[in-house]
């Protein structure tokens, strides 16, 4: 594929992306009120689909971050002097059980979140959490031994790729997650709790460009069900974290590999990437947890730093 062939679908997929931005713009109450499924007068949607893919719709992240930390730990076992190289090969190894363990636990608070058992999730939590270190040891053991079946030809690649997965992560995640606080756009299922309520004075629907500040439910709203994080609409943290699959996409440009076999591999790739952050990005809307804005643009943000920060990556490793 030529360079201009190249540029010509970058700048094609960019204006489309920017086309749809600015259309869910002046239709995104009325998207969700098209999409959104919810009981009336309930804050949590019945959509089964929904309440799939809110359970893992953050696992992405996690997971690149726990294969990410099975890399390393490989690479760490390259070094020679064994007091260092323990010290890095327990590191890696408690970072990845910690992100399997952190991505299970916050699948399980959804699951009981959903059934309106929060209160027993808080009490057992303890117990819980200490099952679920036991099953991601094991499932970071399983990962780590495939992760030595890897040629080692490809593993240069796979450490820039690991570094890439984390500053990514930690790129996209810390933005969105400070912009949440400092916009505090209100969530539609909020809105539509406290229309059905007849309380429209609560009501402050906001277009995703206005910063609003830090805002916190009344007592009134949490009576009602509506959850202590109803305003932090946008941007959308769900869709950021699946949207880390990007990294994923970008795994054929890490290993030695004939340029045909790199180019299919990655083009399929960034299909189904793309595929499954749109439909991901569906469910959110769907549950009435987000607008459509709010899941476009953390997705082309997220995109953006997975982009950024592969070349970086390359730039700085590459000079070394």
């Amino acid at each position: 594929m030529s360079k201009k062939i190249k540029w010509i679908i970058v700048f094609s997929c960019l204006a489309l992306y920017v086309a749809v931005v600015t259309l869910a713009t002046f239709f995104d109450y009325q998207i969700s009120q098209a999409i959104a499924k919810l009981p009336e007068g309930q804050y949590i949607s019945s959509s089964v689909l929904g309440k799939i893919f809110e359970v893992i719709g953050e696992s992405p992240m996690y997971l690149a971050g726990a294969f990410a930390s099975t890399i390393l730990l490989r690479k760490a076992s390259t070094v020679k002097r064994n007091v260092l190289k323990s010290v890095l090969m327990t590191l890696c190894a408690i970072l990845g059980i910690v992100l399997l363990t952190v991505m299970l636990n916050r699948a399980v608070e959804y699951v009981f979140e959903q059934n309106n058992n929060l209160d027993a999730f808080e009490k057992y939590n303890s117990v819980i959490t200490l099952i679920l270190v036991v099953v991601s040891a094991g499932v970071f053991a399983l990962t780590l031994y495939f992760t030595f079946k890897i040629p080692e030809k490809h593993m240069a690649g796979l450490t820039v790729f690991a570094v890439v997965v984390f500053m990514a992560a930690v790129v996209s995640q810390s933005a969105v997650q400070g912009v949440k606080v400092v916009f505090g756009r209100q969530r539609y299922r909020a809105i539509s709790v406290l229309e059905y309520n007849g309380l429209h004075e609560l009501v402050k629907y906001t277009e995703w460009f206005v910063i609003n500040g830090k805002q916190t439910p009344t007592e009134q709203m949490l009576s009602l069900g509506i959850a202590s994080d109803a305003y932090k609409s946008f941007p959308s943290g769900h869709t950021c974290a699946w949207a880390v699959i990007y990294c994923f996409a970008l795994i054929p440009d890490f290993l030695e590999i004939d340029e045909k076999t790199r180019v299919k591999a990655k083009t399929w790739l960034l299909i189904g990437a793309t595929l499954s952050t749109l439909l991901l990005g569906y469910t959110r809307i769907l549950v009435g947890a987000h607008f459509a804005t709010d899941v476009l643009i953390s997705a082309g943000w997220t995109y953006f730093s997975v982009v950024a920060s592969a070349f970086v990556c390359k730039k700085i490793f590459k000079r070394k």
